[in-house]
């Protein structure tokens, strides 16, 4: 019960985050070289000072994963800078 509650908590406000990126992350992902076709692998720094690794970022728009996990722990309108992660 316990769970099944914490999972319907947890899947509202993961669909409420943004994985898109804003015109100006975009356009700085977009000058990197690509780390496969129509993908990019970035590092992204947020609001609060957390910093990831191995982010991929298709088409140079929409956060898809981390590492090797679909569920993206943040929301995009929170990241203040991003740089290539090859």
């Amino acid at each position: 019960m316990v769970v099944e509650v914490f999972q319907r908590y947890y899947s509202r406000r993961v669909s409420k985050m943004s994985n898109k990126l804003s015109q100006a992350l975009k356009d700085k992902v977009l000058e990197m070289p690509e780390y496969r076709q129509g993908v990019n692998k970035v590092k992204v720094l947020l609001k609060d000072g957390k910093a990831y690794n191995n982010v991929f970022v298709a088409w140079g728009c929409e956060i898809i994963k981390i590492d090797s996990s679909f569920v993206i722990p943040f929301d995009a309108d929170d990241i203040v800078d991003i740089e290539n992660d090859i």
